[in-house]
């Protein structure tokens, strides 16, 4: 592809051209050549900043091989012997590190720091005269498009690898790195990416786009997305790093309302409990219009996308001020964002609950020996304020409860049975418990059948929704994907969603069915199940079909969003765990079956709105080791050491006289439980 040149970047080399040969021939020299030999000079110039690093021990586990990792790069920041690299690196925490001089001295390297908001670290090796300080290049003459050089040394200490690419863009991972579309690979991490003057404009890293488990950023690499933090960030940072001190990213913890983060204003939905946000006296209902680290330094901010932008660089221990409306008020919150938010668990009251007209709830079913219980609630009380707040569409029950600190006693206005007048509603206070990991001990539910049987679409049949076993269009993919509709389903009653990535090789749709259907129809569930494209193996970019399943059943199906969830059965597993993690707001719980979970995934620490129930079965050693891990994180799960079958083919009858099979139904019907 061929790209347009920045002549002022070349005029330097052209002018030494000259300097060999005569003007004439100069001035006929192909742009081409003249790019090359600019391209080598500046790589040649750089490469004695560069260096090789190996490292002994934290060998992974692959395929119960083990596995060491080869040579890798690091640039040379000072001639004290301070160098940065990629943490990629040492994720296996190796017990020695080596760094190799162009020269091909052999220097013991310590590792010192690490910066894991934007995966670099920091090596010091004694200092040396023949140390070469890479030179940092100035942000402020970088344009997009401009020629870009990524450097490593994992092949040969004395001459660096070199690949050739344009800065792609600026401010990518929320203004914490730029983008190229040179190759980036384990190879070169840790190098420099240099400009055509020879100087490093950052530091080569698979920095995480956005992914939420572990393992599965360099994914990215093999796409044409490449990252690099800026030097001039890192050498901001230096001087923490060089007291030792580690650096992660800052929360805040708070939680914004709606789902498109380029176009919505920043609405705050909540605040966790004990969380900086909360002790500088945020509230929900919170509109942030502007944002910065300090007073003076406040930009505006009109989306999701902008605020992400201004936290972004913002690390643990650094000040964050937000400046809010609230009702007729402008108000200015400071706080100091922290490392990890204080441990969260979500409240429990132990009731299921429907949600009037007017944004109340009329309880359906209080649960035995629950706290809704021990408050006297029963079912037919209609809960009409929570914490002298009234309920209403836009401020229901279950999106003020995950922010409720569970420590602390609740008051709710409550009608009792019977009762009309809103006026007539006495304070009940509740004092909620943690949601119990297996609660598939506590009695069936079944929604009450409506008093009027549901009334005929007067739309042509074309139009209405299809039921019974559904093929769902899907695009152009190699996908299938079909729903399993109740018989009895109307657009009047919200119905349950699962969402299933069936194991790879899963094709037959009459089996879910045999399963699923009396289920769906007596609790009102609709249950979607994604096929793989190859029948021998899921690829992670398959999320999207799931999600394609996922809008197209919201489109056309009435969904209750308490009742959502979203399941990986066998080779599914890590697709249902990915989806829960990268979209949270469309699924409250996991169903996990006969599924391997390798040691590295693990799941950011729960918090209000973020705090999806898991169901998980099977008897893979690696299950127990994921389950300690997320409960540890603030996740209820329940868990059991019971397979339960694939699913080929005849298989049904047998599945569905499994234990645990009743046991995940039971689970599904207590999901919305708040």
């Amino acid at each position: 592809m061929r790209r347009t040149p920045i002549p002022s970047l070349l005029i330097a080399f052209v002018l030494s051209l000259v300097c060999f040969f005569p003007l004439a021939v100069a001035q006929q020299i192909p742009l081409d050549i003249a790019e090359e030999a600019a391209m080598q000079s500046a790589a040649n110039w750089a490469q004695g900043s560069v260096v090789q690093i190996e490292t002994f021990g934290g060998m992974e586990i692959v395929n119960k091989q083990a596995v060491a990792p080869g040579p890798s790069t690091g640039t040379v920041l000072s001639k004290e012997g301070w160098i940065a690299t990629s943490n990629f690196l040492f994720k296996g925490q190796p017990a020695s590190i080596t760094v190799i001089l162009p020269n091909e001295e052999r220097k013991a390297a310590k590792l010192v720091a690490r910066d894991f908001s934007r995966e670099i670290a920091l090596l010091k090796i004694d200092g040396d005269a023949t140390l070469r300080p890479i030179v940092p290049s100035d942000p402020a003459t970088w344009r997009v498009g401009q020629w870009t050089i990524a450097l490593g040394k994992s092949f040969d200490v004395r001459s660096a690898s070199r690949s050739v690419g344009i800065l792609s863009a600026k401010g990518r991972i929320w203004d914490k790195a730029i983008q190229t579309d040179c190759k980036i690979s384990p190879q070169n991490y840790g190098g420099p990416l240099i400009d055509l003057y020879g100087k490093a404009m950052g530091i080569l890293t698979p920095i995480n786009p956005g992914i939420v488990t572990e393992g599965e950023v360099e994914q990215w690499y093999d796409s044409g997305i490449g990252f690099a933090i800026p030097l001039s960030d890192i050498l901001e940072r230096l001087p923490v790093l060089q007291s030792g001190q580690d650096i992660y990213p800052g929360k805040a913890g708070f939680r914004v309302r709606g789902r498109d983060e380029f176009a919505e204003g920043i609405v705050l939905s909540g605040v966790s409990p004990g969380s900086p946000a909360a002790k500088a006296g945020l509230q929900a209902g919170d509109q942030v219009v502007r944002a910065g680290r300090s007073e003076t330094a406040l930009k505006p901010v009109a989306t999701h996308s902008n605020l992400k932008h201004a936290m972004g660089p913002i690390d643990a221990g650094q000040p964050l001020v937000l400046e809010v409306t609230r009702g007729s008020q402008t108000v200015q919150s400071s706080m100091t964002l922290v490392k990890e938010l204080p441990p969260y668990r979500e409240p429990y009251l132990g009731l299921i609950a429907s949600r009037q007209p007017n944004g109340s709830e009329e309880i359906l079913l209080v649960l035995n020996e629950s706290p809704a219980s021990k408050a006297g609630l029963q079912a037919g009380d209609r809960i009409t304020g929570f914490s002298n707040e009234s309920l209403s569409n836009e401020k229901p029950l279950e999106l003020l409860l995950p922010f409720w600190d569970y420590r602390e006693a609740l008051p709710l206005n409550v009608l009792k049975k019977g009762e009309r007048d809103d006026k007539a509603a006495a304070i009940v206070t509740v004092q909620p418990s943690v949601r119990p990991a297996n609660d598939i001990s506590l009695p069936p539910f079944t929604y009450p059948r409506p008093e009027k049987a549901p009334v005929e679409s007067k739309e042509p049949a074309a139009k209405q929704p299809a039921k019974g076993t559904v093929q769902i269009p899907i695009g152009d993919v190699k996908n299938k994907a079909f729903a399993i509709v109740p018989a009895n389903y109307t657009a009047d009653l919200a119905h349950g969603l699962l969402l299933v990535y069936a194991d790879a090789g899963q094709q037959e749709s009459k089996t879910w069915s045999d399963l699923w259907e009396q289920f769906g129809a007596d609790h009102r569930w609709i249950i979607a199940v994604v096929q793989s494209a190859d029948e021998r193996a899921w690829s992670f970019e398959e999320v999207e079909v799931g999600m394609r399943v996922r809008s197209y059943m919201g489109t056309n199906y009435t969904i209750d969003k308490r009742r959502t969830c979203v399941a990986g059965i066998a080779s599914g597993g890590v697709l249902g765990l990915v989806t829960v993690a990268q979209f949270p707001d469309d699924f409250n719980a996991v169903w996990l079956s006969d599924a391997k979970i390798g040691s590295r995934v693990r799941l950011a620490s729960a918090e209000p709105g973020k705090s999806p129930r898991f169901f998980i079965n099977g008897d893979d050693e690696s299950l127990s080791g994921f389950v300690e891990r997320i409960t540890e994180a603030g996740y209820a799960a329940s868990y059991y050491k019971e397979t339960w079958s694939t699913l080929k083919s005849s298989d049904a009858a047998n599945a569905q006289d499994t234990q645990i099979f009743s046991k995940v139904q039971r689970w599904l019907q207590h999901l919305e439980a708040l």
